[in-house]
C-alpha cells in the first residue's frame, strides 16, 4: 500500500511471516545476540528459566515455519504464538516491587504465556514433528494428571494405533496439553499462597517474640536460679533462652528439609518453611521455661542453674515440630507429584501421520 517492497528472508525468498513473527525470529534477548545483557542482569532464577523455555519455543516456532510449505493465509501464520513468547519474555524482564512480588504478577503471567505458547505451537507443528513432541506431553500430562485421566489415556490409545490419525491426535494433544498446564498453573498458584501464607505467620511469631523481651525491660522475670547474679537483666536472660530455642528448632527442621524432594518450585517452600520453625522456636521455648521454672506442671523438676534452663529451652524450642510438623506435610504435598500409571506399550513401528499441515491452517 505505500510503496516499499515486502522484506526478503535469508534465502532470498519473499517472506511472508507476520510481524510478530519477524519480530520474535530478530528478537536479541531470545536470538543469543543480548549485547546489552538484559537477560543475565535479571538475576532471579525463575526469569532465567522462563527465558530459556521462551528461547526453545522460538526455536520449535521457527522451525515448524521453515518446515512448513507456503498456503493461504500465511502471513498470520504462528502470529499468536509468537506474540505468547514475546510476553512471555517481556514478563521475565519486567522490574518487580514487593506487591508484585508476593502476587507473582509477573511469574503468573510469563508461565502462562508460556503456556499456551506451547499448546499452540502443537497446532501448527509439522505433522513429522507431533509423533515426537507427543511422547513428551504425554510424560507429562501422567506426571500432572495421573495415569488414569481419561485424556491422558486417549492419547495413549492414539499412539497405540499403527497409523494415528493426525486430524484426531493433533487436537486431543494440544487439548492434554492446555490441561496439563493448568493443572501445573493451579499447583504452582497454590504453592505461592501457601509462601504468602508462611510469610505471614512468620511475620506474627517474629512479632511474638518481641513482647517477651519488652516485658522482661519492663518488670524482673523470676527464673528461680540459683546462680543467677542479682545485677543481671531479665531482658538479657530472655533473649538468651529463645537463641537457645532457636538452636532446637534448626535441629528438629533439619531432617524434614532434608527429605524434601528436588521437584523444581519457584517459590523457595522449603526456605520459608524454615524461618517459620525458627521464628517458633524462641516463642515455645520462652513459654515452656516459664511454665517449668514456675513448677506449673509438678512431674517436671525446675532447673537450678543457668547451663539447666539453657538445655530445657533447647528442648522447648525442639518441640516447636509438634505444631510445624502440619505444614511439613502440607508442603511435602505441594512438592509431590500425581502417581504415574504404568502406560501401555506402544508398536515398535508406527506408520508417519499424514500431511503436514500449511501455514494458517491451524486447528481449532
Amino acid at each position: 500500500m505505500n510503496g516499499s517492497p515486502p522484506p526478503v528472508a535469508s534465502n532470498g525468498q519473499v517472506d511472508r511471516a507476520g510481524p510478530a513473527l519477524r519480530q520474535l525470529r530478530d528478537d536479541h534477548v531470545l536470538g543469543y545476540g543480548d549485547e546489552a545483557n538484559e537477560a543475565t542482569r535479571r538475576r532471579a532464577a525463575w526469569r532465567q528459566v522462563i527465558l530459556s523455555r521462551a528461547r526453545r519455543a522460538r526455536h520449535e516456532l521457527l522451525s515448524a515455519w521453515a518446515a512448513t510449505p507456503p498456503g493461504q493465509g500465511q502471513d498470520r501464520w504462528g502470529e499468536e504464538p509468537a506474540e505468547l513468547i514475546l510476553k512471555a519474555k517481556a514478563s521475565a524482564l519486567q522490574r518487580v516491587s514487593a506487591w508484585s512480588w508476593l502476587e507473582g504478577c509477573y511469574q503468573e503471567q510469563a508461565w502462562l504465556a508460556l503456556h499456551e505458547a506451547d499448546a499452540q505451537i502443537i497446532e501448527v507443528l509439522p505433522a513429522e514433528e507431533l509423533l515426537a513432541r507427543a511422547d513428551g506431553i504425554l510424560e507429562k500430562a501422567r506426571r500432572a494428571l495421573g495415569g488414569e485421566d481419561p485424556r491422558v489415556r486417549c492419547i495413549q490409545s492414539l499412539l497405540c494405533e499403527a497409523a494415528p490419525s493426525e486430524s484426531k491426535l493433533r487436537p486431543r494433544l494440544a487439548h492434554l496439553t492446555r490441561a496439563t498446564f493448568d493443572t501445573l498453573d493451579d499447583k504452582y498458584a497454590q504453592s505461592r499462597g501457601y509462601r504468602n501464607r508462611l510469610i505471614r505467620l512468620t511475620s506474627l511469631a517474629s512479632a511474638g517474640i518481641a513482647l517477651p523481651i519488652i516485658a522482661g525491660r519492663m518488670s524482673q522475670l523470676n527464673f528461680h536460679l540459683a546462680d543467677a547474679p542479682p545485677h543481671a537483666r531479665s531482658s538479657r536472660l530472655v533473649v538468651l533462652i529463645m537463641l537457645f530455642g532457636s538452636v532446637g528448632a534448626l535441629i528438629t527442621a533439619i531432617p524434614p528439609l532434608a527429605k524434601a524432594n528436588g521437584v523444581r518450585n519457584p517459590f523457595s517452600l522449603p526456605f520459608f518453611q524454615l524461618l517459620l520453625k525458627l521464628a517458633m522456636g524462641p516463642l515455645f521455648a520462652i513459654v515452656g521455661v516459664l511454665i517449668l521454672q514456675n513448677q506449673l506442671i509438678s512431674s517436671l523438676q525446675a532447673a537450678k542453674d543457668l547451663g539447666g534452663l539453657l538445655v530445657w529451652a533447647t528442648l522447648f524450642g525442639a518441640a516447636q515440630q509438634s505444631v510445624t510438623r502440619f505444614i511439613d506435610k502440607r508442603v511435602t504435598g505441594l512438592l509431590g507429584e500425581v502417581p504415574v500409571a504404568a502406560p501401555p506399550s506402544k508398536p515398535a513401528t508406527a506408520k508417519p501421520l499424514g500431511q503436514p499441515v500449511r501455514r494458517g491452517a491451524v486447528a481449532s
